[in-house]
C-alpha cells in the first residue's frame, strides 16, 4: 500500500489490484488492509470487474465476514456472475457454517438458469449435502446431477462419486451409498476410506472391518494397486475400537508396522485409543511409550490422557497433562476435556476444579460447553449439586441442554428432588430435540412413580419423530465378533441364548433366596423388577450368550489360576437395572464382565463393579 502512496508504481491495473486482494486474504491480520484496496478498486473504476468482484467476496469470505461477501456479491449484476463467482460465495458461506445459505445460493443459480453449474458447483454441493445431512436435500440433488449433469456419472468420476457416497452415507442411506460404491469401476483410496470411514461412523463398525480386508484382498488384484494408508487405517483401528475388538486391532497394529504407518503420529493415537477402549490399557501405554518423544503431537497425549481417564486412573492423566507441559507441548481444548472427565471418573474434585482454573489462567482457553459439561458432572458426582448449579448460572456462555442434563441426571442420583424439579423445568423450556434428556426424563418420572408423565414423555418422542438409538452390544468369542439389539432373534442359536438367559435368572433369584448372603443386598419384589424391566436388553444376551459358549468350551468354572473375563461393549449408556443384574452376575457365578459402555469401563467383581456405582 506504501508503494502506492510514494507514487512508487506508476500504473494500477485490475492484475496488480488482484495480487492485492489474494495477499490480504491469506495475511489473517490482512482484514483493514483488504478494506483498503477494496477501496482502491471501487475509486479506480474497476467496481463491474468480475475477476476482482469475485476477489473481493473470497477475500472477505476468508475474513469470515459472510455479510459482506454476500453483500458485494448481489452488487454484482446477473450479466456479469460467472461461474466462478456462485462458486466463491458457496464455499465461502458453506466454510463459515452457512450451509443452509449457502444451499438457498445454489438454488437461485438454478433458477436464474444464466450460468450453468460445473464441476466444482457440484462437488461443493455433495459436501455441503453431507454436512446438512437430509435425506429429502441429498435424494434432490441426486436427482438434479443424474438428469442435467450426467456426464459425471458416466464418466465415473471418482471425485463425484465418492462425494455421493459421503454424501448418501451421512444422510442416513447407507445402503445407496454403498450401492453407489459397489459400481465404481477403478476405486481409489480415498474411495475405500470414505466407505470404510462411514460405516465406522454410522454404527456399523463390523461393517468396516469387513471391508477393511475385502480391500486388502481385492486392492493388490486391479489394475492399479491401491493400498490402505493412514486415514484408512485410522477409521478402521477406530471400527476395532468400537467393537472392543482388540484380536483384529493387533493384527492391523502389526500391518501399520509393517507397512511404516505406524510411524504417523495420528495412527499411534488412533491405536492408543482403540486399547484402552479394548480394556488393554497397558498396550496403550506401551504404544504411547514406544513413540518417539519428537513425534508425539497434543493429539498423541490427549489420546493417552483420555485412555487413562477411561480406565478411572485421574491422578496418571493428571501427570501426563503436566509432563507433555513440560515437554513444551501445549494442551489444546480436547486435551482438558479428556483431563477434566478423568478427574470426574475418579472423583478428584478438587484437582478437577484446579485444572479448569489452570485452563483458563495458564492456557488462556476459554471454556465451551463441553468443559462446563465436565465441570458440572464432575461437582455433580460429588454431590456438591448446589456448586454445581452455580457454576451454570456463572458460566460466561449459554448452557445447553446438555450441560443442563448432567445436573439433572446427578440431582436423580443423589436424590435432591427440589434442584431437580428446578432443572427439569429449565430442560423442558429449552424445547431441544435432544433424545437422550427426554429419555432421561422419562426414566426419571417413571422411577418417581410419576406414570403420567413418563406416558407424556414417550408419547411426545414418537409424536416429534425422535427415536432413541438402538443399544447394541458386541462381545467377541474365538475370533469371531457378535452383536445383539435387544429383544434380538438374529442369532441362529438364539433360542438357546434365551434358554440360557432364563436360567441364569433363575439361579440369581434362588441364590438370593435360599443361598449364602449375597453382597448386593436385593428385596424379593425388587429382584423381580430388575430381573423383568430389561429381561431382554442386548448387554443381558451377551451375557447369556458368552456363559453358554464358555460352558460348551469347558471354561465355565473357576480356575485356581483365575479365567478370562467376559467383555462386553455396548454403544449406549448401561441402564440402572441391568448394571445390578451384572453385578449379580459375577457375584452369582464368580466371574469377572469387564462392560465398556458410553460412558466408561465397568469391571464388575464379586458383586461390585469399578465405577462405584455412579456413572
Amino acid at each position: 500500500m506504501r508503494g502506492y502512496n510514494d507514487h512508487e508504481c506508476t500504473k494500477v491495473d485490475r492484475w496488480s489490484l488482484g495480487a492485492l486482494l489474494s495477499a490480504c486474504a491469506n495475511d489473517h491480520e490482512g482484514f483493514r488492509r483488504g478494506e483498503a484496496v477494496h477501496g482502491l478498486v471501487i475509486i479506480f473504476g474497476f467496481g463491474l470487474d468480475t475477476h476482482l468482484a469475485n476477489s473481493i467476496v473470497y477475500m472477505y469470505a476468508a475474513f469470515k465476514d459472510v455479510e459482506i461477501a454476500v453483500r458485494v456479491f448481489d452488487d454484482i449484476p446477473n450479466e456479469h456472475r460467472d461461474v466462478a463467482s456462485w462458486n466463491i460465495l458457496i464455499s465461502g458461506l458453506s466454510s463459515n457454517g452457512r450451509t443452509e445459505r449457502a444451499l438457498g445460493i445454489f438454488k437461485d443459480m438454478i433458477s436464474l438458469g444464466m450460468v450453468k453449474p460445473d464441476r466444482l458447483t457440484i462437488i461443493s454441493m455433495l459436501k455441503l449435502s453431507a454436512e446438512l445431512g437430509r435425506a429429502e436435500n441429498s435424494g434432490w440433488l441426486h436427482e438434479y446431477i443424474r438428469s442435467q449433469h450426467s456426464s459425471f456419472l458416466l464418466s465415473n468420476d471418482i471425485v463425484i462419486l465418492t462425494a455421493l457416497i459421503n454424501m448418501h452415507a451421512r444422510s442416513g442411506n447407507l445402503d445407496l451409498a454403498r450401492k453407489i460404491f459397489d459400481g465404481v469401476e477403478e476405486k481409489n483410496v480415498v474411495c475405500w476410506s470414505a466407505m470404510i470411514a462411514n460405516y465406522e461412523q454410522s454404527s456399523y463398525p463390523d461393517e468396516a472391518l469387513y471391508l477393511f480386508a475385502k480391500m486388502l484382498k481385492e486392492g493388490g488384484s486391479r489394475r492399479f494397486e491401491v493400498k490402505p494408508d493412514a486415514v484408512t487405517v485410522i477409521s478402521t483401528i477406530s471400527a476395532c475400537a468400537k467393537l472392543g475388538a482388540s484380536r483384529p486391532g493387533k493384527v492391523i497394529h502389526k500391518y501399520t508396522i509393517a507397512t511404516g504407518l505406524y510411524q504417523d503420529a495420528r495412527v499411534g493415537s488412533a491405536l492408543i485409543d482403540m486399547y484402552a477402549k479394548c480394556g488393554d490399557i497397558e498396550l496403550g501405554r506401551q504404544v504411547f511409550e514406544e513413540m518417539k518423544e519428537s513425534s508425539r503431537t497434543v493429539i498423541s497425549w490427549s489420546s493417552m490422557i483420555g485412555a487413562e481417564g477411561l480406565h478411572g486412573e485421574g491422578r496418571r492423566a493428571l501427570q501426563l497433562l503436566m509432563d507433555m507441559q513440560n515437554e513444551g507441548i501445549k494442551p489444546n481444548e480436547i486435551t482438558y476435556i479428556c483431563a477434566l472427565t478423568a478427574c470426574s471418573h475418579a472423583g478428584l474434585v478438587e484437582e478437577g476444579k484446579s485444572c479448569f482454573d489452570s485452563m483458563m489462567s495458564d492456557q488462556c482457553i476459554r471454556p465451551s460447553l463441553k468443559h462446563y459439561c465436565c465441570l458440572v458432572d464432575l461437582l455433580g458426582r460429588s454431590g456438591k449439586l448446589d456448586e454445581a448449579y452455580n457454576v451454570i448460572r456463572n458460566m460466561t456462555i449459554e448452557a445447553d441442554v446438555v450441560v443442563w442434563g448432567s445436573l439433572l441426571a446427578s440431582c436423580h442420583r443423589h436424590g435432591n428432588g427440589k434442584l431437580g424439579e428446578a432443572v427439569e423445568k429449565k430442560i423442558l423450556s429449552l424445547n431441544s430435540n435432544d433424545v437422550g434428556h427426554k429419555v432421561l426424563l422419562a426414566n426419571m418420572y417413571e422411577d418417581a412413580g410419576r406414570l403420567d408423565d413418563t406416558i407424556r414423555m414417550r408419547v411426545e418422542l414418537r409424536k416429534n419423530g425422535l427415536k432413541k438409538v438402538a443399544g447394541q452390544s458386541f462381545i467377541e468369542v474365538g475370533n469371531k465378533i457378535y452383536n445383539f439389539l435387544a429383544e434380538d432373534h438374529s442369532h441362529h442359536e438364539s433360542g438357546l441364548i434365551y434358554k440360557e438367559l432364563n436360567d441364569l435368572d433363575a439361579r440369581i433369584k434362588r441364590v438370593a433366596k435360599y443361598g449364602p448372603k449375597l453382597i448386593n443386598k436385593v428385596e424379593e419384589k425388587e429382584l423381580e423388577g430388575i430381573i423383568s424391566r430389561c429381561k431382554y436388553h442386548s448387554e443381558r444376551l451377551a451375557i447369556a450368550f458368552a456363559v453358554m459358549t464358555m460352558r460348551r468350551n469347558g471354561t465355565s468354572s473357576v480356575t485356581p489360576g483365575g479365567e478370562i473375563p467376559i467383555r462386553i461393549t455396548k454403544n449406549l449408556r448401561v441402564c440402572r437395572d441391568c448394571h445390578i443384574y451384572t453385578k449379580l452376575v459375577s457375584e452369582v457365578l464368580r466371574r469377572d464382565l469387564i462392560v465398556r459402555d458410553a460412558h466408561r469401563f465397568h469391571h464388575f467383581k464379586d458383586g461390585i463393579c469399578s465405577c462405584r456405582d455412579y456413572w
